[in-house]
Formats: C-alpha cells, sequence, structure tokens
C-alpha cells in the first residue's frame, strides 16, 4: 500500500497538472481558528479530481505527516488536513499542491484512464454525437474518452455517411454568430455543436464545458 501511494504521489507531482493554487476550478484554502489552522479544497467543477498535498512546517503539528491523495468529488468543499500551531512559533508553512487533471501524456497505463471524469449520472444523460473519419489522427482517443468514462455517444463516419454531418453543419450555419471550421472530430452534446478540436486537450475543454 505504501509503495502504490508513493507512485500514485510521483504520477501527480510530474503530470502536466499545475500547482498551487492557480486552477480554474479547484482551490485550496485555510480558515484560522485560534491556535488551529485547518485547510480545505474546493472543487466548482462538474468533475472529480485527484490532488495531492505535502506540507512542510516547523511551526505546526499536523494531524498527518504523511502526503494526503484525495479525490475530491464535483462541487464539493473537503477538509483535508488540520495544523496546530506550536507554542512560540509564528505559524509559517509552506505547501505543494497538485491538481490531477490531464494524465494521458504520462503514458503509464495507456488506454487512459487519466481521464476518468466520473461524471453524474444526470450529465451522462446528455445526447452526444460524434463525428470521425478514417485519417482523423485524435479520433481514436476522443472515442476512448467517451468509452472509459461510460459516456454513450452516436458516432457517424463522414467517409461512410456524410448526411447527418451536413445537416449539423447547415444548422449551426443558419446562426450568423456561429464561426464554422472544417474539422474532424466534431463533437454535439444536446444542441451545443464543438467544431474547433485540434487536440485532445481541445477535446477535453469542449467536454468541460458541455457538461458544465
Amino acid at each position: 500500500m505504501k509503495t502504490y501511494l508513493t507512485a500514485i504521489a510521483f504520477l501527480l507531482l510530474t503530470l502536466n497538472s499545475f500547482a498551487q493554487n492557480d486552477h480554474k476550478y479547484v482551490k485550496l484554502s485555510e480558515e484560522k481558528k485560534g491556535k488551529r489552522t485547518t485547510l480545505y479544497v474546493t472543487n466548482t467543477d462538474s468533475i472529480s479530481y485527484d490532488v495531492f498535498l505535502k506540507v512542510d512546517t516547523k511551526d505546526f503539528r499536523r494531524s498527518s505527516n504523511r502526503p494526503i491523495i484525495r479525490n475530491i468529488a464535483a462541487n464539493s468543499k473537503v477538509k483535508i488536513m488540520t495544523l496546530i500551531q506550536l507554542a512560540g512559533k509564528e505559524g509559517n508553512y509552506d505547501t505543494v499542491f497538485v491538481v490531477n487533471e490531464v494524465a494521458y501524456a504520462l503514458d503509464v497505463k495507456k488506454d487512459f484512464e487519466g481521464f476518468d471524469f466520473k461524471l453524474d449520472r444526470a450529465i451522462k444523460d446528455k445526447k452526444v454525437t460524434l463525428f470521425t473519419k478514417d485519417d482523423c489522427a485524435i479520433c481514436p482517443n476522443t472515442k476512448r474518452i467517451l468509452d472509459d468514462n461510460k459516456i454513450a455517444f452516436t458516432e457517424y463516419n463522414i467517409d461512410t455517411d456524410s448526411t447527418t454531418y451536413l445537416k449539423i453543419i447547415k444548422e449551426f450555419q443558419a446562426d450568423k454568430k456561429n464561426r464554422f471550421e472544417n474539422r474532424i472530430p466534431l463533437l454535439k452534446v444536446e444542441k451545443e455543436v464543438y467544431n474547433n478540436i485540434e487536440s485532445v486537450e481541445d477535446f477535453i475543454a469542449a467536454l468541460r464545458k458541455a457538461f458544465n
């Protein structure tokens, strides 16, 4: 178990995640009451995240001296650590706080396990349509992300069936405010069309926007 946790911590620290408290949805905060400082993680996104927290201090007694790895559920605030200030100390501490967002680049376990969005059932019930083509380099990965997260979707390969694709584009262009980019994959969630997808990161951003 100890080896497993160490391995996870190493993976989290080597991700292309951004550490410290500049994540768009996941924030580390503190609440002070007397000599007690409580650290919380707040997640305002509709998906869960894994976080890594390590506290370095000589001014506090901690509820745990080990690094903490915790899954923070969607739209939640979680108490993650309590610090008790030692007598005669100023109350200083440093943190390493990492949010695990995109792990596919590590290519450690493959199959894009790092994309586990753990979406709520209501979100998964949305109608999702994905348009692909044979020579699309990222299409297999986009389908794998949907499959791994158990997001039901309908796929249309425009090399064999372009009728539905052309219909979607016509509807999309009917709204003058929309700017069409003729790119594949094209993602449609309910009535929203996302057609500016050039990378896996773009696809994840489109999913996040669609499910928020």
